[in-house]
């Protein structure tokens, strides 16, 4: 007798977001899961919840169609806690589902059985990170979603680890799922990276950097650490900055503007266009106090950029010997080693290879394997 497919709803509200990490996530699983099911003959049948008309070029699509196993249900509602904690749950339920999958928070249900996914847990480990409010419900959510989650997914050893100390998880129901590139994410040809520049006026040679203005960044004193290479070499390279405006950015907003024409922000910049911006640059400066896994390492990666980024969290995980790892604290570290890659092509060369291979062992269909055992555990801890 054949093998009853697992029935799997997946909350994929994120994949109708602008660029962040979560509809990274959501993209990268649904395009490893339709691999798996196209190419191995997973038995698994997966249910995509919305809460407006999702977009036409899902990953699980071909010509406009969703492939067989696929569905996609939309659960209108103007009210997100609602939406999450009743609409979703119930309809989950009518559909007989056996695994309900969110991010982060998700409704109090044991059937079908919940798995989560928690990127990082930044808001319990930097508290002045962030507002009172915004701590509370994040904790208070996680709390009520880990009482009753079968199975909590995450990107990396050090958050895995952070999810034990902090919420005291049993190590059983933490799986550690490494994420990988969004779909289509690759280096550019030449023509289309100089056409790319020319638009958002940006001139070589740059060092770039990407990511949202928001303390964690640590933007400020990766300014300061370029300025002072600026300040002690003749380099002509500008800083060119695709970053959107996050909160807590007063403090980087001021380093901006103090920084003048060595500083070139971007306004918006669409997810289409930030491969050429990556292969253009000399130089990725990522110098992040904190990274649940990193996903803009494997970008530059991709493109053949040379990394420096912080020797903290996640990175030094994702980046392996691909990359520089700096103190993000020492500023006078940061522009050591900016200064040392600028200057040394042989360098620049070695750690462009070394990305290429490294960005090479991440894979969403991997992802999606170690996420079917998961759910399949989910389901037998019911």
């Amino acid at each position: 007798m054949a093998e009853r497919a697992l029935r799997v709803g997946i909350d994929a509200r994120a994949v109708s977001y602008a660029k962040t990490g979560d509809r990274s996530y959501a993209l990268g699983l649904v395009d490893g899961l339709s691999r798996l099911m196209e190419q191995e003959r997973a038995p698994v049948e997966v249910t995509l919840f919305f809460d407006c008309e999702p977009p036409g070029d899902l990953p699980c699509m071909r010509q406009g169609e969703l492939l067989p196993g696929w569905r996609t249900q939309v659960l209108p509602s103007t009210n997100s806690r609602l939406w999450t904690l009743v609409l979703l749950p119930k309809t989950a339920r009518d559909l007989n589902l056996d695994v309900l999958h969110v991010q982060y928070n998700g409704p109090r249900t044991t059937h079908p059985a919940l798995v989560t996914t928690v990127h990082d847990i930044s808001f319990r480990l930097f508290p002045e990170w962030f507002p009172l409010k915004d701590r509370l419900v994040l904790d208070l959510g996680l709390r009520s979603t880990f009482s009753v989650a079968r199975s909590v997914l995450t990107g990396s050893e050090c958050t895995r680890e952070d999810l034990e100390r902090v919420y005291g998880l049993p190590p059983e129901r933490i799986a550690v799922t490494p994420y990988a590139l969004t779909p289509g994410f690759r280096a550019p040809e030449a023509g289309v990276v100089e056409e790319v520049l020319a638009r958002h006026d940006v001139r070589r040679p740059y060092v770039l950097f990407v990511g949202v203005r928001q303390p964690r960044k640590n933007l400020p004193r990766a300014i300061a650490a370029f300025r002072r290479v600026r300040r002690q070499s003749a380099l002509p390279h500008r800083l060119v900055l695709s970053a959107k405006r996050g909160w807590q950015a007063d403090e980087t907003e001021r380093a901006i503007e103090a920084a003048g024409d060595d500083v070139q922000p971007l306004g918006y910049v669409p997810d289409a266009d930030l491969p050429a911006l990556y292969a253009g640059a000399e130089a990725f400066l990522f110098p992040s106090l904190y990274e649940g896994f990193g996903l803009p390492v494997l970008e530059a990666f991709a493109c053949g950029t040379p990394v420096i980024a912080g020797d903290v969290s996640a990175m030094p995980e994702v980046a392996g010997d691909a990359a520089l790892l700096v103190d993000p604290r020492d500023e006078e570290q940061i522009a050591e080693e900016l200064l040392r890659l600028l200057g040394d092509g042989e360098l620049r060369a070695t750690l462009a290879e070394r990305g290429r291979a490294r960005v090479r062992e991440f894979d969403w269909l991997e992802t999606a394997r170690a996420t079917l055992r998961a759910y399949r555990q989910a389901v037998e801890g019911t």
